[in-house]
């Protein structure tokens, strides 16, 4: 650490003395400065940051006394060391009064004086580490308090979406990790209530950019509405998913109408105020150990929800597809085999069940189609599971008398079925090695229709995909959101026809899909840097 001292005295002879003859290295002191008067310390002081400064209080003009007194007034925290001629107590007493360090008489022994410095540096050193240790204690408090939302929506992402570091990490341990150290606002022996908000779709395009800013005023709407008086909060994990965490939510478990209620009226206030069609899925209650679970299963829900909007669906409760209610057996590891490819050991399986049901004597017309939708169910799941549409890869399920076909009789839905594991392998198998994924479908739309309105509603309702899903979908695997994807290639071709052909402006803008030319314009230079006309002049071929 190295310091500052300032010397003050009208005596010439004195104040050279005290700067030139007295070794301040050794104290650390690297810069002497020296003033004749008050007026002239001033400006020394304004200049540098003194630490500690030596003053006469017999100064022509000013004095001693009335310069710490203007510096104590200005906030400058220099340690003053006072000399004076004259052993005045009054002087003594208002030195000591305004808070000077130390008070000497002259003639004063440089070797005393210099011990004096030393004392005065030590007690500065011992304030400001003091006010060190202060100030890191309030900064880091104040920083944890700021931060406290952070590490509460870290510890609720890491435990719906578990991954990297945090994969294998019990709840009881991400509980001491984030949580101890800033007192929640619940016990992890609270009964939790997990909600998924969906977004349907929005009544209108937006870019990636506008969207995050109404999701951001969704969630800020959702826990004036939905939370409200209730402890909870609402977090965007890392695939985009919003989901409410209800706290304590014993008493709201035995009487759901209340939650119910409160999210009709947060999705009415989606509708009027933030351009968008919101669904609200809503968890079981339960501990927190079963959050996750109940997040997979609500996040499952979403996912399989390709036709209603504007709704609440409850776990376990009003909202089962059809598969889920059907009584005939269906063992799950038949999913498994499917998935996985096992042609030959799924088709052993499906023999055995179909021998089981020829013994049962009451197997009706009910108990056919429930087993054909419970096929069905496992292959959509299955291919969107992989990012596969089912409708280019199996047309024959969006036949109506493919069903009427399959379960006239017993005999009839077992050779359906077997066709349908065959043709639902090799889809799968192709789609591996040659056919076009979601994703590429995706383009390969927006290519053929770039000079029609584009919405995601648009391409999900073509592909038969929840609109939230694909739009999350197709972000991991690009990085894009549709919009962004959308606006990128009709800027690309709009280049392109500028440069290439000697269409007019108006008509390149009508072909990516632009119906206003200034619109076009205006978005074209906020891309490019120039105006289409600018564009084409420099790049036309």
């Amino acid at each position: 650490m190295v310091y500052r001292l300032l010397v003050v005295d009208d005596e010439a002879f004195a104040l050279k003395s005290v700067v030139d003859t007295i070794d301040w290295r050794s104290l650390q002191i690297t810069e002497v400065f020296s003033a004749s008067d008050a007026e002239e310390a001033r400006e020394r002081l304004g200049e540098h940051a003194v630490d500690v400064m030596i003053c006469d209080i017999e100064m022509p003009g000013e004095n001693g006394l009335e310069l710490l007194d203007w510096m104590k007034k200005r906030g400058i925290t220099t340690e003053t060391i006072f000399l004076t001629g004259h052993d005045k107590f009054d002087y003594a007493q208002t030195a000591l009064q305004i808070g000077c360090f130390d008070y000497l008489l002259k003639p004063i022994a440089h070797d005393r004086l210099k011990e004096t410095v030393m004392k005065a540096l030590r007690k500065l050193e011992d304030t400001r580490r003091k006010l060190s240790l202060h100030s890191k204690a309030e900064r880091y408090e104040n920083l944890l308090k700021s931060q406290k939302h952070v590490l509460v929506d870290r510890f609720w992402t890491d435990l719906i979406e578990p991954a990297g570091e945090t994969a294998n990490v019990s709840v009881s341990e991400l509980h001491t990790s984030y949580l101890s150290m800033i007192h929640p606002e619940f016990s992890a022996n609270d009964v939790f209530i997990p909600l998924l908000v969906s977004v349907d779709r929005w009544k209108q395009s937006f870019g990636s950019r506008d969207e995050n800013i109404l999701e951001y005023a969704m969630m800020n709407s959702a826990r004036e509405t939905v939370l409200r008086d209730w402890m909870g909060t609402v977090v965007k994990c890392r695939s985009g998913a919003i989901f409410i965490i209800i706290y304590a939510a014993k008493r709201i478990a035995n009487d759901m109408k209340e939650l119910e209620w409160r999210c009709r009226r947060f999705i009415a206030d989606c509708n009027q105020y933030f351009y968008s069609h919101v669904s609200c899925y809503i968890g079981s209650p339960g501990p927190i150990t079963g959050i996750a679970a109940s997040c997979a299963e609500l996040l499952d829900m979403e996912r399989r929800n390709v036709s209603r909007s504007d709704s609440i669906f409850v776990e376990g409760g009003n909202y089962e597809d059809q598969a889920s209610m059907l009584t005939v057996i269906w063992p799950s590891e038949l999913a498994v085999l499917f998935e996985s490819g096992k042609k030959e050991e799924l088709q052993r399986r499906l023999d055995e069940l179909f021998r089981l049901y020829e013994n049962q004597k009451s197997f009706s017309k009910e108990n056919l189609k429930a087993f054909y939708y419970h096929f069905v169910s496992m292959i959509y799941q299955t291919f969107h599971k992989n990012g596969i549409s089912v409708d280019h890869a199996l047309e024959s399920l969006n036949r109506h008398d493919d069903m009427l076909q399959a379960t006239k009789s017993l005999s009839q839905l077992r050779a359906w079925t077997k066709r349908m594991i065959d043709a639902s392998m090799s889809a799968h198998e192709k789609h591996r090695n040659r056919e076009p994924s979601v994703v590429e479908l995706i383009e390969q739309y927006v290519q053929s229709h770039m000079s029609q309105d584009l919405t995601r509603e648009d391409i999900a309702a073509f592909l038969h995909f929840n609109p939230a899903y694909l739009s999350r979908l197709f972000k991991k695997e690009t990085g894009l959101s549709l919009s962004d994807y959308i606006m990128d290639q009709r800027m690309t071709q709009a280049k392109r026809l500028l440069s290439e052909s000697d269409l007019k402006v108006s008509d390149v803008a009508e072909i990516t899909g632009y119906r206003n030319f200034s619109y076009f314009s205006k978005l074209f230079k906020k891309q490019e840097g120039y105006t289409p006309q600018e564009f084409r002049k420099r790049n036309k071929r």
